[in-house]
């Protein structure tokens, strides 16, 4: 059996050397003294680990209540944005829905032309083209002079 590192051969002869040293009148007294002061000690390392634990705790409580405010934030704003998301869906349903329908009657539906049987080609039918010119040339603007 060791106690901190220290055998029980170790400990009988620091026994043995302190009643050589001290003498037996006053070895009563300092094992007193001794007792007293691991006491103390041990009064004060049990006061700092339960300030310890104290403080730990209330770490602890306030960590549980920021976390339980940030999840119930997130969820907020998880269902708002769930809500946007469809007020916007509803918004934006019917300029969809318009921008699928053809603006223009289908080319079959015009009639064409007949040509002659010796006519080899056919004239080609213009592309028209529904969306305004966005390839207007911007206006020259004079260069800045520092």
């Amino acid at each position: 059996m060791e106690f901190l590192g220290v055998g029980y051969q170790e400990l009988l002869l620091v026994l043995v050397l302190m009643l050589v040293v001290v003498g037996p009148e006053r070895l009563p007294g300092m094992a007193y003294q001794i007792g007293k002061a691991v006491r103390t000690l041990q009064q004060y390392a049990r006061a700092v680990r339960d300030e310890f634990s104290d403080e730990i705790g209330y770490v602890e409580d306030q960590y549980k209540t920021l976390r339980g405010e940030v999840d119930a934030t997130r969820n907020t704003l998880r269902e708002e944005q769930s809500k946007m998301n469809a007020e916007l869906r509803d918004a934006t349903e019917p300029i969809r829905l318009a921008s699928q329908e053809p603006l223009l009657p289908s080319l079959s539906a015009v009639s064409s032309p007949t040509f002659a049987a010796g006519d080899a080609a056919q004239p080609a039918i213009p592309a028209i083209d529904a969306r305004p010119d966005t390839k207007a040339e911007p206006e020259k603007t004079p260069p800045l002079l520092f």
